[in-house]
């Protein structure tokens, strides 16, 4: 029985690394790589929907006039979805601004709403917690004088990193900004889309019917809706926003449980898209998808089997059960297994695990240099002790697809 949950060990780790390597691959890669747009500043309209947002429609206006894209070319409508405090009162100090309102109906609603009601070919779609970066319109409408893109995507940094979820919410959302520009910078196709800082061609989104409300992730499935109808999608490096994230576990889980299962809606419902003559960044997210749900399954077992496998050897004292454990959930652990492999010598254990190791570090460590945050010390103490955060992820990955309907037909769109 043991032989057979190593074994299982080693095929799920020796997948996991695989998939790594393959992802640190596409990254070096993309260094080697760079697209550029030639200038294009075209009409735009910015639609930020909002509900209870006093504390962050102020920000969020003054970065958007604030930019350097010409305030000649910008239309700014706010979508009020029913706002019970100050926001409405809020935005009618801004005389350049359209304000629509519209009873408490959702995200969608509220998009869909601004959308239909604004005046320009491109529309700029933005969270009302996000601020943004002066270039970020521009980055962001660029790539648009080629006909066939459809939307853009830019990259949301971490407002309020300064607490111990938000440290380990930015170095994760680096990882994640540094994977999306890679995919789309070699295969000129993006991967994960956040609605939350794009930009879309309304002809494209009104010839794939709006926003839709049969999915959790409305962003994602507008952006798989697009491929389908034939056009292209990308992330953007350069565009920049600063997005507030929750700032405690249940927060957490309620917004990544919301992405995942709506992300997996999404696919599900665009699967027709998966084949092989797909852009392999369309690939990725589908495989991505599945193997991480498949995962979350059968990781946290296993790796409680192996700590506990492992633990008889090293618990001689309290020191040595601390220490176990200290490396186990720490990058000390690669480190260790590095310097004791002259005593160890080579297993596929120790070939995964430091490798791994290297591999993680330097994407992270690559993505805070790339997108220009600091390699200080708390970041650094993330980075160091980020499997740890991996796991409660993943626990959320499992949680939500075992309370959901998740295993019904009927939670699927056909």
């Amino acid at each position: 029985m043991k032989d057979m949950i190593m074994l299982a060990s080693s095929i799920l780790f020796g997948i996991l690394f695989a998939f790594l390597c393959f992802i640190f691959t596409i990254f070096i890669i993309s260094r080697f790589m760079k697209r550029t747009y030639k200038k294009y500043e075209p009409k735009v309209s910015v639609v930020i929907p909002s509900y209870n947002e006093e504390k962050n429609i102020s920000s969020c206006l003054g970065s958007v006039f604030s930019s350097n894209y010409p305030k000649q070319n910008l239309e700014v409508i706010v979508v009020d979805d029913g706002s019970t405090d100050n926001t409405i009162n809020i935005v009618k100090k801004y005389s350049n601004v359209k304000l629509l309102k519209q009873k408490h109906l959702g995200k969608v609603e509220a998009l869909n709403y601004g959308i239909k009601k604004s005046s320009r070919e491109l529309v700029v779609t933005i969270d009302a917690d996000t601020v943004l970066d002066k270039n970020c319109i521009r980055d962001l409408a660029a790539p648009f004088s080629n006909k066939i893109i459809a939307a853009t995507s830019g990259n949301n940094h971490v407002k309020n990193k300064n607490s111990i979820i938000g440290t380990f919410q930015n170095i994760e959302y680096h990882f994640s900004n540094l994977i999306r520009i890679s995919f789309s910078t070699v295969f000129d196709n993006g991967i994960w889309f956040s609605g939350s800082l794009a930009c879309y061609r309304k002809s494209a989104i009104k010839r794939t019917g709006y926003f839709k409300k049969d999915t959790m992730a409305e962003d994602q499935d507008i952006a798989l809706e697009l491929k389908r109808a034939g056009y292209k999608t990308l992330n953007v490096s350069t565009a920049v926003g600063h997005t507030i994230v929750p700032d405690n576990v249940k927060d957490l889980y309620i917004q990544r449980s919301r992405w995942w299962i709506g992300t997996l809606q999404s696919i599900v419902k665009n699967r027709k898209l998966f084949s092989r003559k797909s852009s392999p960044s369309i690939l990725f997210l589908f495989v991505n998808q599945y193997w991480w749900s498949f995962y979350s399954f059968l990781s946290l077992p296993l790796i409680i089997y192996q700590i506990n496998y492992w633990l008889p050897y090293n618990s001689q004292t309290i020191l040595d059960i601390s220490s176990y454990l200290f490396k186990w959930f720490s990058l000390l652990g690669p480190a260790y297994v590095l310097y004791k492999l002259p005593v160890y010598g080579i297993s596929i254990y120790s070939i995964f695990g430091v490798l791994a190791g290297i591999m993680t570090t330097a994407l992270s460590i690559s993505a805070l240099r790339i997108f220009r945050d600091k390699l200080s010390f708390q970041n650094l103490l993330a980075i160091f002790f980020y499997f740890p955060y991996t796991i409660v992820l993943n626990i959320i990955i499992l949680i939500s697809m075992l309370r959901t309907r998740f295993w019904s037909r009927s939670f699927y769109i056909k």
